[in-house]
């Protein structure tokens, strides 16, 4: 691997701003709190009801699939306990997060001890201190205490304290997600404490990166739906504060409006991508178990305005739902879904949950899921994650063994698979992309659609017209693993489906195993079916029963 070729690769879309923030963040100090002689008074917010996942229960945290048991003492936040040293910094920071203060039935005792533990040990943290587990914590202490109406004045002097470390160090060196979480953070806590400074950078701060981050469709442009359900429970959150507050109107009186606007396309989006059993593609890093589902979010902003009617989508009807600027389409017939991934990986400056999936799709039969995606179980650079966000693990193409996006490191990409769209219609989809290019090839993929079946035509064009040079691939099709698998001859049975391949040239068909996320640090064994052939491949996917 030539190491500088991809580190520019990687670095040339950076903008400016995140270069200087990333030499800031590089020659800082750790974060640390700095404690104001006198705290603010505190004014308690309309807030949701308790409904975070339990992770807390009988003194025992379950986070990403796996537990911790303090024995006795102090909890470790700093997740270097024997018990939890492997579980990766994701982990340390989901225990930083505080979600557990807001899952349904934790005792307001049980949850200012777990408060107060936090405060006593907040000189030695590290990973809880950084600024993005800071503003999500943040955000959770302030529902808690607000919900429980709950006064204490050490904890609103730490809460202060850590409304500066936010404000001083927004992740600009990171952007995307990181920066609305921030800002989020600012509004609310400018709210419980009516100060203007904080809702002053809060504001300009969730406007800019609006407008920046959601796209003319309403979605996110990560393009992963696991953080768009994420970013919107928090926006949610926001518009609910609002909503009720009076003392915001004298700060920004169309701010709350904007937020709505954005709320709005958000929420349309969201349901253009949800299947009709309320999945969404784990595609972009996205994981079972993390974000609030789709009916979650339409019945929080229910009582905010009238999502089903003004900007929902109807789920029932048939051909795609419309286009999208994250690339993804939706085609629904009566008796199966097609979401189809047409799009870039991502943000030039921020692709950091971005995999080599290019021309992948994901399809559910009569709502159940057939032919899926991978997932995302880890975020810890290794063999796994690599394979997560490699071409192999999706269904699309794969040429010489290399991805068809320049992925690596944990949320790193350096050359990137670039689309241009040849036709698009309500049941047909022709696409290229130039993933290859350094090949000399360029992937051409078709979906057609019909009710009772589905063609993919796949197309390995070579750049130099060479007649002596047949260019090969592998299709992948990664079959749920609560599906049957059986091959006979060129026939792939799938339950009720048939798949049939055919090609110019020779092609040999096979079954690989994998292992399917079913949510972080978990993992379902299933069957792929792989496919290599010569120049140029059609797929055709038929409704058997």
């Amino acid at each position: 691997m030539n190491k500088p070729g991809l580190v520019w690769r990687t670095v040339r879309h950076l903008t400016m701003r995140q270069m200087v923030f990333q030499l800031l963040s590089r020659i800082r100090t750790r974060p640390r709190l700095r404690f104001s002689k006198i705290t603010p008074a505190t004014y308690f917010l309309t807030v949701p009801e308790a409904a975070k996942p339990v992770t807390y229960r009988a003194g025992v945290f379950t986070l990403l699939n796996r537990t911790y048991a303090p024995e006795t003492g102090a909890i470790d936040w700093n997740g270097r306990h024997p018990e939890t040293a492997g579980y990766g910094k994701l982990w340390t920071y989901h225990l930083n997060y505080f979600d557990f203060l807001n899952q349904p039935g934790l005792l307001p005792k049980t949850g200012l001890a777990l408060i107060h533990d936090f405060i006593y040990q907040s000189g030695s943290l590290r990973d809880g201190l950084e600024p993005y587990p800071t503003s999500l914590r943040v955000m959770n202490w302030i529902q808690f205490l607000s919900r429980h109406q709950l006064q204490d004045k050490t904890i609103s002097r730490h809460l202060v304290a850590q409304m500066e470390l936010v404000s001083r160090r927004v992740e600009y060196h990171i952007g995307g997600n990181h920066l609305l979480e921030n800002g989020f953070s600012l509004l609310l806590g400018a709210l419980y404490y009516r100060n203007k400074r904080w809702f002053a950078k809060g504001s300009v701060l969730v406007q800019a990166e609006l407008r920046t981050q959601i796209l003319a469709d309403g979605g996110h442009y990560e393009r992963s739906p696991m953080y768009h359900q994420v970013l919107l429970d928090q926006l949610l959150t926001v518009l609910l504060a609002l909503q009720a507050d009076d003392w915001h109107r004298g700060q920004n009186a169309t701010f709350a409006d904007f937020l709505a606007r954005k709320a709005h396309q958000m929420s349309s989006w969201l349901d253009s991508i949800t299947f009709r059993n309320g999945d969404v593609p784990m595609v972009s890093d996205s994981a079972f178990g993390i974000a609030p589902a789709t009916n979650q979010l339409r019945k929080k902003a229910a009582g905010l305005w009238p999502v089903t009617h003004n900007c929902g989508i109807e789920m029932g009807n048939s051909g795609k739902q419309k286009s999208t600027d994250t690339g993804y389409r939706m085609f629904r017939q009566d008796r199966y879904e097609l979401c189809v991934d047409v799009g870039s990986v991502g943000p030039s400056e921020q692709p950091g949950h971005a995999h080599a999936d290019t021309f992948s799709f994901v399809l559910y039969a009569d709502g159940v899921p057939l032919i899926v995606d991978s997932a995302t179980s880890t975020y810890e650079l290794g063999p796994r994650r690599a394979w997560e966000r490699s071409t192999a693990a999706h269904n699309t193409v794969e040429v010489n063994g290399i991805n068809s996006s320049e992925v690596w490191a944990s949320f790193r990409v350096g050359r990137r698979a670039r689309v241009i769209i040849l036709y698009d219609a309500p049941d047909r989809l022709t696409a290229r992309h130039d993933g290859y290019r350094h090949l000399g090839l360029i992937h051409e993929r078709a979906w057609s659609m019909e009710p009772t079946g589905i063609t993919i035509s796949d197309q390995l064009l070579s750049l130099h017209k060479s007649p002596s040079h047949v260019p090969t691939g592998v299709a992948r099709f990664h079959v749920h693993p609560a599906a049957t698998v059986q091959i006979t001859g060129q026939i792939v049975r799938v339950d009720g489906w048939m798949l049939a391949f055919v090609s110019e040239a020779e092609r040999l068909i096979s079954l690989e195993s994998y292992a399917m996320a079913e949510g972080f640090n978990q993992l379902q064994p299933g069957y792929c079916i792989r496919v290599d052939f010569r120049g140029n491949l059609k797929t055709a996917l038929t409704l058997v029963q």
